[in-house]
């Protein structure tokens, strides 16, 4: 191949005009003697073989179109701020926007504390001292509406300033509510302000993650514990058109490099779309901790939740669905009863479990018959049931010195 030819080549990828089409009479023997790649690039790519541009072009955005078009305001050259004021009316999904009209209250909360909805995108889904928020989403209860807030930058130099931005928008006296900001958001930003050597009060605000709740209530029931899932299965809310945010990435670099800014303005309502979910995900675990059969929550999950911070609740809860409890349940209703000293309806639970090859409640029955009942027959009989493993062994010998201890007992008690 000749160096002229090398070059037509050249230019005709990179999207010159050919220098001369070929004959209808001879393009089609050219198409058949070619080699099987240049055959299927032919086929494949026409366009780009014939001399014409495949590149899609879009508009470029400067930064003050960029923020007229998502309706924010220019804070300074590179930093946006989206704000919308939502009226608690109507519904999103099948979720009806009036229930954040009252402060909801999670087991473990001991006043009705007012919360800051928080959600960040970011230019990596790794971590590391190299990533950070590119966009910062908050929204709060203010009277009968939601407020709305996000912070864009579209510059690295401006990171610090939308970091105090982000710090003087938190409301003081709220706490922070995310969906696994604890593990990533929440220390992403306090990473984000030391680098910048800028004070933050992030770190001393209550913080409430969501995902913990919601893998307490439904991991057992749910493929996974996604905010998605969290919106189609708890809020009836199925989004269009969304942007997944592992593209919000290359959507922010793809603005910096040729100011295309369509992705970009996806990623944005992305974020908005999982702050309103964070609220009303929110107020919809109180209900579904309230009322878990309606909402299918896992009631052993709720129990456990439950029984860290209140045993009383647990317990009446366990009572409430007893006809319905799996084994596990079973054994945690029997331990909250030995709790509360009500050793019969424990003891009934246990024996049922056992007769069912349950080690755990045949080991409870060999305990609460030697140091309850004192029925040390009883004891040994259900000892012999278990494994042997050595804390079996050791319980065996102990028995059977108590039991020697009792037999020598009784002929002094009958010569008295």
């Amino acid at each position: 191949m000749t160096l002229k030819s090398r070059l037509a080549r050249l230019q005709t990828q990179a999207g010159a005009p050919a220098p001369a089409a070929p004959s209808a009479s001879t393009s089609q023997p050219a198409l058949q003697g070619a080699s099987p790649l240049k055959s299927r690039l032919q086929q494949l790519r026409p366009e780009r073989l014939q001399g014409k541009s495949t590149t899609i072009t879009h508009p470029q955005l400067s930064v003050e179109a960029l923020a007229k078009t998502v309706n924010g305001d220019l804070l300074a050259d590179g930093l946006i701020r989206i704000t919308e004021t939502l009226p608690l009316q109507g519904q999103i999904g099948q979720t009806n926007w009036n229930i954040l009209n009252e402060i909801p209250l999670l087991p473990g909360d001991k006043r009705a504390t007012p919360g800051v909805y928080i959600d960040t995108e970011t230019t990596g889904l790794a971590g590391g001292s190299g990533t950070l928020a590119f966009l910062v989403g908050m929204a709060h209860i203010q009277g009968q509406h939601l407020k709305l807030t996000q912070f864009l930058i579209t510059r690295f130099a401006l990171e610090s300033e939308m970091l105090s931005a982000v710090e003087q928008a938190v409301p003081p006296g709220h706490r922070l509510i995310s969906y696994n900001g604890k593990s990533y958001d929440l220390p992403l930003l306090i990473t984000r302000f030391r680098m910048h050597a800028m004070q933050s009060s992030l770190a001393d605000h209550e913080h409430l993650d969501l995902l913990h709740p919601v893998r307490r209530l439904f991991a057992t029931r749910w493929n996974d514990c996604r905010l998605t899932t969290l919106e189609q299965q708890l809020l009836g809310l199925y989004r269009q058109d969304d942007l997944p945010g592992s593209e919000a990435p290359e959507a922010w670099f793809r603005y910096l490099r040729d100011g295309n800014a369509q992705p970009l303005i996806k990623v944005i309502e992305h974020n908005r779309q999982d702050i309103l979910s964070l609220a009303l995900a929110h107020a919809t675990l109180a209900k579904a901790v309230a009322t878990p059969m309606q909402y299918k929550a896992d009631i052993h999950g709720l129990a456990r939740w439950l029984a860290d911070v209140d045993e009383t609740q647990a317990l009446a809860l366990l009572q409430s669905h007893r006809d319905k409890l799996s084994d596990e349940s079973q054994r945690l209703l029997a331990h909250l009863l030995r709790r509360s000293d009500n050793w019969s309806d424990a003891v009934a639970i246990w024996e049922k479990l056992a007769k069912q090859g349950c080690v755990e409640s045949i080991e409870r029955l060999a305990k609460y018959h030697e140091h309850i009942s004192k029925d040390l027959q009883a004891a040994w009989w259900y000892c012999e049931q278990l494994p042997g493993s050595a804390a079996d062994r050791h319980r065996r010998q102990r028995l059977q010195e108590k039991r020697a201890k009792h037999q020598q007992a009784i002929p002094l008690q009958l010569i008295i």
